[in-house]
């Protein structure tokens, strides 16, 4: 005799494997960080994430997409400061992207911009979004700083984000082959460093560091 409350169908679409999506975008940017584009394929993503290749091909159609979406969500909240004054901003930015380069994720984005200036064609949009999120980001920041008087208007702000993650990157990429890790003493005195010298040569009104009153 048939039941009379028959089992529900299950439905089709993704499917829902608890913490499936953060552990394949974390793969996805350990695996580029690894292997480069040229390496890099959605079938080794599902295997560092330990899901199946069934999971990352029902979300994502292509690398490309998937890299768009892990660049995205490893990126937010790094630019995301508001101290109250440029200088503020501007350190703690450096370092958030600083101890973002140092993670094996974030060391990715690097690679990728390697890549995509070294690469005879676009890589994919993941590239563009790498290579404009930072600078769009930072905008706010300036323009606060403009409208406290702390830096002149007519400011090139473009330069000034170029400057200021070009030296971040650099330092990045000087650090030893092994034990690349900072402690935080170093790496403050290495933020505070670059953020002087991109405000000397903006000429802004925080330039020079304020004196530490004795506690």
């Amino acid at each position: 005799m048939a039941s009379p409350h028959p089992a529900p169908r299950r439905s089709r679409g993704r499917p829902r494997t608890p913490g499936a999506e953060a552990r394949i975008l974390e793969a996805a940017l350990e695996e580029y960080g690894e292997r480069g584009w040229a390496g890099f394929t959605m079938d080794a993503v599902a295997r560092r994430a330990g899901v199946g290749k069934s999971t990352v091909y029902l979300r994502w159609r292509d690398k490309d997409s998937l890299l768009l979406d892990a660049v995205e969500a490893r990126a937010a909240g790094i630019e995301d400061v508001d101290t109250g004054s440029l200088r503020g901003d501007l350190e703690d930015l450096a370092t958030n992207l600083f101890r973002h380069y140092l993670d094996p994720a974030g060391w990715a984005t690097v690679r990728m911009a390697v890549d995509a200036a070294g690469a005879p064609s676009s890589l994919g949009t993941f590239t563009e979004k790498v290579a404009r999120h930072h600078t769009d980001a930072v905008l706010p920041i300036l323009q606060r700083a403009v409208d406290r008087g702390e830096v002149p208007a007519d400011l090139p702000a473009t330069t000034l984000v170029l400057c200021l993650y070009g030296a971040v990157t650099m330092n990045r990429l000087l650090l030893p082959g092994e034990g690349r890790t900072l402690g935080d003493d170093e790496l403050r005195a290495q933020v505070q460093t670059i953020v002087d010298f991109v405000l000397a040569g903006a000429g802004a009104a925080s330039a020079t560091r304020p004196e530490r009153t004795a506690r």
